[in-house]
């Protein structure tokens, strides 16, 4: 049964509902959320279902997959634990109790006598208990008739004791209301009643972290959302975030119940709360409800355009069609509540009129909520045919097989390191050098071989760019760079390279059409060795350096850059800067020691240090080294050894993160019996707060000119290079959280303190890093490593997201 609801209305969210529900406490309930070690750190998957929307006749279908939020494998793990944690510090107010160490139990002995009680269908009831065993208070779930005895096992394993009643969901609500009444205990419900608001509110707002996971990852760009019923809860949480954040042009809201528990479609009947008209017996237990809730309606009411029922069959079939990955799809697990929106969709699909009426047509963006997995795993396995570990088992066993293979990018990777191979295994290629040219050459060959259109820049950045299907989108950008050091190894930066292309190769090889075009570049001289500053070639192309003083930068050598461009071929025509991305990916290699120390796969890199560089010339008297007292020296050699002292105590008072080193010291006359006339040395300091790097600079500075004056010596300080610390778009870093998550690898945000293209990218639009790690920590070194199993999962993860940017 379909009915639109006449009090649907496009207007600005209203200020009253905003009161109740808002952006600020959805990212208060996240944040508060993170603290409870059973909820994954990383936004749930959201799965693109590009063969079900050609199937429909749609543009995109995407499923946002709640099964993965926590080992309760449902969305309720948002809900009561989120109301539990602020009914405990309203109860227990002026304690000062935060939700960090409520949920990690350590008031659990002022919290033993408190006691919460709550009705259920399973998923509700197993969340709170979960819960409460982490804050340490008492729990007491009553279950109606039609609960399972696994759904009351799973419930009773997080220590909460069972009260069981004959009857139905509400009649079990009534019951726990009357035992909280004559106990003493606090109701947890996420249904409201006369009086009691508070709780159920909490309850939706921690739902409501679910779409802002969604706009957090891409955005409002759907034009239909479908949410499951139940008593309003789950998408009266969804539906306030995302009319919020739209307004007046909010997606087409549509809400699904089962046919026997239709209490909202009735409500929309009626023009106001009212009951259901069937039994509420139904397959989809979560949703199996007989009376909605008052305060869920208040935003349903004027938000939700179409509201539907599906029978049990229906959602039987989604979950068997979910499981089998129909028409080309990932395989997925989707529990019996979970499925009712897929369920809903191909009922509307399925009738013209409907369809062209709601406009699911072409052009229609569809956004599904995956409510629960496999929650009552007999269930499940009697519905699909097969439980859902075999499920899943097929899923990882199509991403590995649409990802990128280890040994191609390997292969691709060691053919490109015998370019400037040393004989110690390392790699030298300085920035256009001839080893340099013949590395281009290979990667514009390999582009062309792809198809890719190249082009060069005037600085010599080099892009291969793979045609998207929409006219004028900016492109999405990946890559790094060729060069290295002197003593460098195969993976730092042309790693990032080679996975682009590989990431570009299985696109084709799956044929998938993106909507943004894909570049994968290559940018000059990001090392900074023979000509500084480092990362020039990005630098140039965002606009941060002016292409005529770039060309005219000399090198170590004496060369001019521009005069090496010209000679090595590669004095591009293309301006600077004439590529803007959407956004910027850079894969790279960690060089430091930290994911393999915490054997995670994949570090989501959401910040960078700030990078002050300045070479000091300190100036002396040369004299003998046999001759001349002690006390009547001017030795700038000694000088020299004063400031590396000073810069090593420097960043060990401020502390991590500060870094500093002298990374070059030399002495004239450089020999063993005379005193140094002179010493010139650099110093390289690092952080990610600007202000305590601008204090590390004054620092440095005031003590150079203590030393000049106390030595009798003449210090000069000559600026090298300097760049503010960069903050990552945080939405690309969650992104790649939400990436690695979904293909079960280990991650972590991280800091990078080392410099890369990245940060220069980050200047003119959306940019971010994912870290692989490096074995012992070692880059800059030509036992540089990175396992090939790791390369292909940093691949993987950018594959993922490449695909995710580009639509």
């Amino acid at each position: 049964m379909i009915v639109h609801n006449p009090q649907a209305t496009r207007r600005p969210y209203d200020a009253e509902l905003a009161a109740l529900l808002n952006a600020d406490q959805a990212r208060a309930a996240r944040e508060a959320l993170a603290h409870w070690p059973l909820l994954a750190r990383q936004p749930t998957p959201l799965w693109s279902l590009p063969g079900r929307a050609t199937a429909l006749g749609l543009a995109a279908v995407d499923l946002k997959d709640e099964s993965r939020r926590s080992p309760l494998a449902s969305f309720k793990a948002l809900g009561a634990p989120y109301a539990l944690l602020r009914l405990v510090q309203r109860r227990f107010d002026g304690t000062g109790w935060n939700a960090a160490d409520l949920f990690a139990g350590r008031h659990a002995a002022a919290l033993a006598g408190f006691t919460v009680i709550a009705a259920t269908d399973g998923n509700h009831g197993r969340a709170l208990a979960a819960a409460a065993q982490s804050l340490g208070c008492r729990c007491v779930i009553v279950l109606h008739a039609q609960v399972s005895r696994e759904r009351e096992d799973a419930i009773a394993a997080f220590g909460a004791e069972i009260v069981r009643i004959a009857g139905d969901y509400d009649d079990s609500v009534v019951e726990a209301a009357r035992l909280a009444a004559a106990n003493g205990w606090e109701v947890v419900s996420d249904t409201s009643y006369e009086g009691y608001e508070a709780v159920p509110r909490d309850v939706m707002q921690g739902y409501a972290v679910i779409a802002d996971e969604v706009l957090e990852l891409v955005g409002t760009p759907y034009t239909h959302v479908v949410l499951q019923g139940g008593v309003g809860g789950l998408a009266a949480g969804i539906v306030s975030r995302l009319w919020q954040a739209a307004g007046a042009a909010r997606p087409r809201f549509i809400v699904v119940e089962p046919e026997q528990a239709d209490c909202l479609l009735q409500s929309a009947l009626a023009g106001r709360p009212t009951r259901a008209s069937g039994s509420t017996d139904s397959l989809m237990a979560g949703l199996a409800c007989g009376e909605p809730s008052p305060l869920a309606w208040r935003f349903l009411a004027p938000a939700v355009d179409t509201f539907m029922t599906v029978p049990d069959e229906a959602a039987a079939q989604a979950m068997r069609e979910l499981a089998d990955g129909a028409h080309g799809d990932l395989p997925l697990v989707g529990g019996e509540s979970g499925v009712a929106g897929l369920a809903a969709l191909q009922a509307l699909c399925a009738d013209p009129a409907v369809r062209e009426r709601l406009g699911l047509d072409r052009h229609a963006r569809v956004l599904l909520i995956n409510s629960e997995g496999a929650t009552a795993p007999g269930v499940y396995a009697g519905l699909v045919g097969r439980d859902a570990h075999e499920v899943l088992a097929a899923q990882q066993e199509r991403l590995v097989r649409d990802g990128i293979a280890a040994d191609r990018l390997v292969a691709r990777l060691a053919e490109h390191a015998e370019i400037g191979a040393t004989p110690d295994g390392g790699v030298c290629r300085l920035a256009l050098s001839d080893a340099d040219r013949a590395g281009r050459d290979r990667l514009v060959a390999w582009m062309h071989e792809l198809g890719l259109t190249v082009q060069v820049d005037r600085i010599g950045n080099v892009f291969g760019t793979r045609a998207g299907s929409e006219p004028g989108a900016a492109p999405v950008m990946t890559g790094s760079h060729l060069d290295t050091v002197a003593t460098g190894g195969r993976y730092d930066g042309v790693y990032g390279v080679m996975a682009a292309l590989e990431a570009v190769r299985r696109l084709d090889e799956l044929a998938v059409t993106t909507r943004r075009p894909i570049v994968v570049a290559a940018f000059t001289n990001e090392e900074g060795v023979r000509y500084q500053p480092d990362m020039m070639g990005s630098l140039v192309h965002a606009g941060g350096l002016a292409l005529p003083d770039a060309l005219d930068t000399v090198g170590i050598d004496g060369t001019r850059l521009g005069d090496e461009l010209v000679r090595i071929g590669y004095a591009g025509d293309l301006a600077v800067g004439a590529i803007r991305p959407h956004a910027f990916v850079e894969l790279h290699i960690e060089q430091g020691p930290v994911l393999e120390a915490e054997g995670l796969a994949i570090g989501a890199v959401a910040d960078l240090q700030g990078i002050s560089w300045q070479e000091i010339t300190v100036e002396g008297q040369s004299n003998h080294a046999g001759t001349t007292p002690m006390r009547l020296r001017r030795d700038a050699g000694a000088a020299a050894a004063e400031i590396v002292v000073f810069v090593r105590e420097l960043a060990l008072r401020f502390g991590e993160p500060q870094v500093a080193t002298v990374g070059r010291l030399r002495l004239h006359p450089d020999l063993i019996n005379v005193i140094p006339a002179r010493a010139t040395l650099t110093v390289d300091l690092r952080h990610t707060d600007e202000a305590k790097l601008q204090q590390a600079e004054a620092e440095l500075a005031a003590f150079l000119e203590r030393l000049a004056a106390e030595r009798g010596l003449t210090v000069k300080s000559r600026r090298l290079a300097r760049f503010e610390p960069v903050v990552f778009d945080q939405r690309l870093v969650r992104t790649i959280e939400a990436a690695a998550a979904a293909r079960g690898y280990g991650v972590r945000r991280m800091t990078s303190g080392a410099g890369h293209d990245a940060q220069m990218m980050a200047r003119i639009g959306p940019a971010a890093m994912i870290f692989v790690p490096s074995a012992g920590g070692l880059s800059h070194n030509p036992r540089e490593h990175t396992p090939a199993e790791q390369l292909a999962q940093g691949a993987n993860v950018l594959l993922d997201v490449l695909r995710r940017l580009a639509g």
